[in-house]
């Protein structure tokens, strides 16, 4: 047990608790128990000790039902078995529902503190058992939830294992207490995981995309769940296209520019300038000349800009289209084709080759529930970025994806300077490392908003409003720079980047 727990029916008298409360030496953090960390909230304490509390209060029980799946608790509730009678307990932060059940099972993992989590096998066969919703959930997995874990256990650990887990289920069914119609639930999702019931039906997405053969990574598709419920619960995002559309003249040039130099492809921009328009292509990297030209004949295309697809099988040509337009210049990189081999940048590992198209069509799927081509923007460039489905090309295949949702809905495109690189790449490894949506989200708005303030109409003035801003800074350079908030007569952000003086 944690020495910073004193629980009441511990060997101390109930005087000396008290006068080490009225001390300060303890706190109270609920009815009969105390802490010694007098400087944190009930609610912290109870988050950090949570097994060591529970498992005082219910020993030998065993974490199970709902919450199985997780090894902990789910939604502030923790769900329980235990071989006394049902009882509930609120705690701060924190509630227990222990039910009567079976105790301790071989497979079953000791916790410090005197619980159990519940075996895959157990876990399985006591998620088949039927509840009622209370508080907003079931203490149980509903079918759809069952079969989404079902599909994430096949995915990650294995159809043996899961084959081995589903007889495990079955031998110790009836000592939990599990009925065989109930159970049946569990052996159907799994003969449709395995393959061996192809014509059963089912509510849960990823189990039935898995039986069509496109299965998914579920880890993304709740991370695109995640970003799509911060996107709509976060402050509107609306830059209209200007009127008059001379001033985008030499937009879809810095849109290719800066993608490129992004990604390592690293011109001056006049150089570029001359690559583009005048067909200048540099003999010691020609390659690196046609991904600028690639790219800017893709942003350029308003046509092209202004189709996002209305269907999973259309988004899928579209991207890999569009793949296919900017490595043009690099065949080797295999452009436009989906990759084989797994990928990674740095600490992420992407999405594996088999789960690729049926990660990006789940994530189209959940597209419709966004109202905005602005959130719908920064939620696909997300989506193309985090799967990266190709050898090549994936931060460039996801900006487009981006604008031209931005384009399609009538709102001003996203440029992401090089200075503010650092900024967007960071947005999306919070998102994808730690759960958190709203660094980029921010990063996006602050994008857009810049981007919306330049006029592009021309060129050398687009280079001046940008060199202004030191938009062409590298991003190592940001800790001579800060942001300056300054804004034009109209109020809108002009010049978001200034080194210092």
């Amino acid at each position: 047990m944690d020495k910073s727990l004193i629980f009441a029916r511990d060997d101390v008298a109930a005087s000396t608790i008290a006068d080490r409360v009225r001390r300060g030496d303890l706190a109270r953090v609920a009815p009969g128990l105390y802490s010694t960390e007098v400087d944190r909230t009930p609610e912290d304490i109870v988050r950090e000790h949570m097994f060591a509390i529970v498992g005082r209060l219910f020993p030998e029980a065993i974490i199970t039902d709902r919450s199985a799946r997780t090894g902990g608790a789910t939604d502030g509730v923790l769900y329980v078995a235990h071989t006394r009678r049902p009882r509930h307990l609120e705690l701060p932060g924190l509630t227990v529902r222990a039910r009567t059940g079976a105790g301790p099972q071989p497979g079953d993992v000791a916790y410090p503190g005197g619980l159990y989590l519940a075996s895959k096998p157990r876990a399985l066969a006591e998620n088949c058992a039927p509840s009622r919703a209370r508080s907003g959930q079931r203490r149980t997995l509903d079918e759809e939830e069952l079969g989404d874990w079902i599909d994430f256990l096949a995915q990650n650990e294995g159809v043996v294992r899961l084959t081995t887990w589903r007889r495990q289920a079955e031998q110790m069914a009836a000592t939990l207490g599990v009925k065989p119609e109930h159970l049946a639930r569990m052996q159907r999702l799994v003969g449709i995981a395995l393959g061996t019931r192809p014509d059963e039906s089912t509510p849960s997405s990823s189990l039935a995309a898995r039986r069509s053969g496109t299965p998914v990574d579920q880890r993304r598709v709740g991370l695109f769940e995640r970003l799509a419920k911060a996107l709509r619960a976060a402050a509107p995002q609306s830059r209209p296209l200007h009127a008059v559309s001379a001033r985008y003249a030499y937009l879809p040039f810095y849109e290719a520019y800066f993608s490129n130099f992004i990604e390592g492809t690293e011109f001056g921009v006049d150089e570029a300038a001359r690559i583009v328009f005048d067909a200048e292509i540099p003999t010691n990297r020609p390659e690196d000349a046609h991904d600028v030209i690639g790219t800017y004949r893709l942003v350029g295309d308003l046509e092209e800009m202004n189709d996002v697809g209305s269907s999973p099988d259309e988004f899928i040509h579209l991207i890999k289209r569009r793949n296919a337009a900017i490595m043009d210049g690099r065949p080797g990189t295999n452009p436009g084709r989906f990759k084989t081999v797994g990928n990674r940048a740095g600490a992420t590992v992407f999405v594996d080759p088999e789960l690729v198209e049926g990660t990006l069509r789940a994530g189209f799927r959940l597209r419709e529930y966004l109202d905005t081509a602005w959130e719908r923007a920064v939620y696909m460039t997300f989506v193309v970025a985090e799967v990266h489905p190709f050898d090549d090309g994936n931060g460039r295949t996801a900006r487009v994806m981006m604008n031209a949702e931005l384009q399609a809905g009538g709102q001003s495109r996203i440029v992401v300077p090089t200075v503010f690189r650092t900024d967007y790449l960071d947005g999306l490894r919070m998102l994808s490392r730690q759960d958190e949506p709203s660094v980029l989200i921010k990063a996006m708005r602050y994008a857009h908003d810049f981007t919306a303030s330049v006029d592009f109409s021309d060129y050398s003035e687009a280079k001046a409003q940008l060199e202004q801003a030191n938009a062409f800074e590298e991003p190592e350079s940001a800790k001579r720079l800060r942001i300056l908030g300054q804004r034009s007569p109209e109020g809108r952000p002009i010049a978001p980047w200034r080194a210092d003086a």
